[in-house]
């Protein structure tokens, strides 16, 4: 029999349009044995590649305030001289921001011999504070465990390796050059000149790297830059041992998708309460039905004035839905849980956990002790709402804490969608780690949201909004792009063993549909224009929610920044997902799904056979398979 493959999540003309600016094309480099692609628009020397080998994840040199937000960098001039096995590209940038001037030269140079150099040179054009000016270097995730030798500013050399779990700390300090060993007789040295470097596991902010920055934190911070002060800095890679042939520069090698042996649950999931309406049209609540949740978040201050509201709108959504509520409790310096106790006797919430955030030991005991004899068999437990870095700083060994979370967000320090899609993978690094001494507790993760949420009534990372959208908002939420993410962030917290995941909002900017008719906004480009329209991350969680209770059955892919799949099983069924994670069209293979078949495509007709079936998917598209077990 012919099974159907549904290619979900059309992309709109309009998001089109709006994108154009996120995917500009990168410019495809070699020197001698070494591939990589110059991203122009944001600065950022990415990818450098020797045969199958990562060396570096990317180089680039941002312009922080005193704030830790990034000046956004605009580029000019760009001068390419590509000789084929070598290059030389200069470009200018400009980063004004407030009372920030900063305006720097880049030069990149690679020879036939694989040595790579990038220089910056700088001069401020204005007085202003900052925290970082500077290059940060990125190894990629491939290089964790890996043996490294370091040498430190005053010429000493030390042997150690890249961290395998994920380090809370800084893993070296003091840094003038790192060689590290890509594969047995073969490795990478990267030298630094003109300040001090260090390095730190970005992966604690689910980043896929560890980044090597200037300037040490232990020096105080800001700094000011007086009008005229000049930076200049080079970082300088290089290849030594068994080194691989050349590769042609650009080659878009085919990614294949194989089914593996890994297992596991598919995680619980659900949705925050809409911090944007007060309460679901029976509409919303129809379609909410439909994802078959197994939960909603909400977040509660204890010393707020509106935490009765916010507690009883969300019991009232949650009994509408037939789900359960997980509750995050701020605690605040003096915890009053007085009016809390008053609420649940009242309403009878229909909690299963509850989470005390703020990683203060004390704070989890008292509300224990205040909780539990009103609580039944809902979980007390303890969650970190900024992101993993924090509970893996602090963290928790009451042998009573049931239950253990922490938010993810995957815009920290980068905010293109290269960086973004890199983060999926260490959502599991991020899990794993905490399994390590969190024990058989259960793990619940969220919220996952693209951007980071309002931290105790500050702005998040970034500053305040530059258009029409909230500051917490991205404005790719209603695309397809959050689609294609959130199947990879699924598919790697459920490899990790996840218990359950929080995902975004019910309705609303952060939400998986829009607000109400009676919100009245601009919607711009991206979003679909009808209120109430269903976002392209609903029609995901919607298939994700027929198989609530199943299991994901793991697909690894030959190129994890490129595709995502899994394959779904419930009650003899089973369903292939498939995204891509790119802005152009891809053509993945699936492969080890079964015997031969033929099947179709809907949207086109065409036909090919197990086990290598070539998916044709537009950008950030989504296919769907569905077959017998």
């Amino acid at each position: 029999m012919k099974k159907p493959l549904h290619l979900l999540l059309p992309l709109v003309s309009s998001w089109m349009a709006a994108t154009a600016a996120f995917s500009a094309e990168p410019i495809p480099l070699r020197a001698g044995p070494v591939t990589m692609s110059f991203d122009a628009e944001n600065a950022f020397l990415r990818y450098l590649r020797t045969g199958p080998h990562e060396v570096l994840r990317g180089i680039n040199a941002p312009v922080r305030n005193q704030n830790w937000a990034t000046v956004a960098p605009r580029v000019s001039n760009v001068v390419v001289d590509d000789k084929g096995d070598s290059f030389r590209v200069t470009f200018d940038v400009h980063c004004a921001e407030a009372d920030i001037d900063f305006r720097w030269k880049g030069t990149l140079t690679g020879n036939a011999a694989g040595v790579v150099e990038f220089s910056f040179d700088g001069e401020a054009h204005s007085t202003f504070k900052r925290n970082r000016i500077g290059f940060c270097l990125l190894h990629g995730p491939s290089a964790a465990g890996q043996p490294w030798v370091i040498k430190t500013a005053d010429g000493a050399t030390f042997a150690g390796s890249f961290p395998r779990s994920i380090s809370p700390h800084q893993p070296a300090k003091n840094l003038r050059a790192i060689t590290h060993e890509l594969t047995p007789g073969l490795r990478a040295r990267v030298d630094f000149e003109g300040e001090v470097f260090e390095m730190e596991d970005q992966r604690n902010w689910t980043d896929g790297s560890f980044k090597t920055y200037c300037t040490p934190l232990e020096i105080p911070y800001p700094v000011e830059v007086t009008k005229g002060t000049k930076i200049s800095q080079k970082i300088k890679v290089s290849l030594a041992g068994d080194i691989p042939a050349a590769r042609k520069s650009g080659d878009d090698d085919p990614v294949v998708l194989t089914l593996g042996d890994r297992k596991s649950a598919l995680p619980r999931l659900g949705l925050q309460v809409s911090g944007e309406v007060k309460s679901l049209t029976d509409d919303q609540i129809k379609h909410l039905k439909a994802l078959h949740l197994d939960h909603l978040r909400v977040d509660l201050a204890l010393s707020g004035t509106d935490i009765a509201d916010g507690l009883r709108r969300a019991t009232e959504q949650a009994k509408a839905l037939g789900v359960s509520l997980q509750v995050g409790l701020n605690p605040g310096k003096t915890p009053a849980f007085g009016p809390l106790l008053d609420l649940i006797k009242d309403l009878k919430p229909p909690v299963s956990h509850w989470l005390v955030t703020g990683g203060n030991p004390a704070h989890f005991q008292e509300a224990r002790s205040r909780l539990a004899p009103l609580v039944g068999d809902a979980k007390i437990g303890v969650t970190q709402t900024t992101n993993f870095v924090d509970l893996n700083r602090n963290r928790p060994d009451d042998a009573a804490i049931q239950t253990i979370g922490f938010a993810i967000n995957p815009q920290i320090h980068a905010f293109d969608i290269p960086s973004i899609v890199e983060t999926l993978e260490i959502q599991a690094h991020a899990v794993e780690t905490t399994r390590e001494f969190a024990g058989d507790r259960l793990l619940v993760i969220g919220p996952v949201t693209l951007r980071p949420q309002l931290v105790d009534g500050e702005d998040p990372p970034g500053g305040p909004p530059a258009g029409p959208f909230p500051t917490q908002v991205d404005e790719r939420q209603g695309t397809p792009f959050t689609a294609a993410w959130t199947l990879g962030s699924v598919k790697w917290l459920a490899a990790a063993g996840t218990h359950s995941a929080t995902f975004f909002e019910t309705v609303g900017w952060n939400g998986v549909m829009d607000a109400d008719a009676e919100t009245t906004r601009s919607r711009p480009a991206g979003f679909p224009s009808q209120p109430s329209e269903r976002f392209p991350v609903y029609h995901l969680l919607a298939i994700l929610g027929e198989f609530a209770g199943g299991t994901v059955h793991h697909v690894e892919s030959s190129d994890t920044l490129r595709a995502v799949a899994m394959v779904l099983h419930k009650s003899g069924r089973r369903c292939v997902l498939v995204g891509n994670l790119t802005g152009k069209t891809l053509t993945p293979s699936l492969r080890g799904l079964g015997p031969a078949a033929e099947l179709r495509y809907l949207s086109g007709g065409n036909k090919a056979a197990w086990p290598l079936l070539p998916v044709e998917l537009p950008p950030y598209g989504i296919a769907r398979l569905d077959l017998p077990e």
